[in-house]
């Protein structure tokens, strides 16, 4: 699969990596610096694109950025009507102590409300310390992972490639159910970098079969 990921810093390399591996034929671009951009793409063993590129390239477009720098990406890489979107960010408050949208919204459906006609999908991947690691497993386990979206088909293709990176994934629901997501995650999140506990942290689900 034809995969663009929009953002070059850590997540997006971390993601380039794992895909790449897993087979798929991958394109990184977005960031600050554009030789940098160049140098992380080579490093990874991956083509680079401009963002227009990346929108052109990509069967699934990975928004792999800051929550604020979001705004820009998303203008910069233009129209992707009918594109499937891989939401991998969280709109975090810089000093983790909250999030910047919540209650009636999320960054999900934000990103839906700036890309008209794109089918998108809130994935929000393992830290990228685990991604980079060479054992990306939790105690032996991939990390849990959620998905939401209102596409059917975009979810679970998406649900797919996040099982590669590898992760154990709970499908949430429609779009909407990103507004539970990132505020779970920020908990994560504060756990591993406020709480001292470290990347190698992650929710999971547990349930138990009916009897028969």
């Amino acid at each position: 699969m034809k995969i663009a990921i929009l953002g070059a810093g850590n997540v997006g390399t971390a993601l380039a990596r794992r895909l790449s591996v897993a087979g798929h034929d991958i394109m990184l671009g977005f960031g600050r610096d554009p030789d940098a951009v160049v140098a992380a793409a080579a490093a990874a063993g991956v083509a680079h694109g401009s963002p227009q590129e990346l929108a052109a390239f990509g069967e699934v477009i990975a928004i792999a950025v800051p929550w604020g720098a979001v705004g820009d990406a998303l203008a910069a890489l233009g129209p992707v009507g009918g594109k499937i979107i891989w939401d991998c960010t969280n709109p975090l408050a810089p000093d983790l102590s909250g999030l910047l949208l919540g209650g009636e919204t999320s960054g999900g459906e934000e990103i839906a409300r700036l890309l008209p006609g794109a089918h998108v999908v809130k994935g929000v991947p393992p830290f990228a310390e685990l991604m980079h690691a060479d054992d990306p497993a939790i105690d032996g386990e991939a990390p849990g992972l959620f998905v939401a979206g209102d596409d059917a088909e975009a979810k679970a293709i998406v649900a797919g490639l996040l099982s590669q990176l590898p992760a154990n994934v709970v499908d949430a629901g429609p779009l909407m159910a990103a507004r539970f997501i990132e505020p779970a995650l920020l908990l994560v999140v504060r756990l591993a970098y406020l709480n001292g506990m470290g990347p190698r942290i992650a929710l999971s689900v547990q349930t138990e079969s009916s009897a028969a």
